[in-house]
């Protein structure tokens, strides 16, 4: 982990391989744990779980290399943070809400990351530079309250 000032960050590198979802949790619990509440750690493990299984699974043809980068970044009340890969382009800021079903027949599997990503995050941008897909995720500690 990197300190700097008033910020902290840390980046991981991993294979396209499911089994790093492990490593990723254990990674972003031990950067959380410490001056992140617990609906701001959920949220972050939610989302970085979502985005780096996505990736993981649709991002590249299956013998096709895949690199992904994640970066968390805690700047006092706000945790930045970045997932960066060499896949197939996918901009899930511009995926379309999902579609609710009528009936348990209609439902389908799946389908809802995104949409949870964009509930628990407090901001979601994408780019696209050099070949490499960079999705920014935000999330903000809740101010403290005067009980606490």
């Amino acid at each position: 982990m990197i300190a700097m000032a008033n910020s902290e960050a840390s980046r991981l590198v991993l294979r396209k391989d499911v089994a790093e979802l492990k490593r990723l949790a254990g990674w972003i619990e031990g950067f959380t744990q410490e001056r992140t509440s617990p609906d701001v750690s959920f949220a972050v493990q939610l989302c970085l779980e979502e985005a780096v299984a996505n990736i993981i699974m649709y991002g590249a043809r299956r013998d096709d290399p895949l690199e992904i980068a994640v970066e968390l970044e805690r700047n006092g009340e706000n945790l930045v943070a970045r997932i960066e890969d060499n896949g197939q382009q996918f901009d899930p800021t511009r995926a379309p809400p999902p579609v609710s079903a009528r009936s348990l027949e209609e439902a389908k599997v799946g389908e809802l990351g995104i949409h949870l990503m964009r509930s628990f995050a407090t901001g979601m941008d994408y780019e696209r530079r050099d070949g490499r897909n960079r999705l920014t995720l935000r999330f903000v500690e809740p101010p403290l309250s005067a009980a606490e």
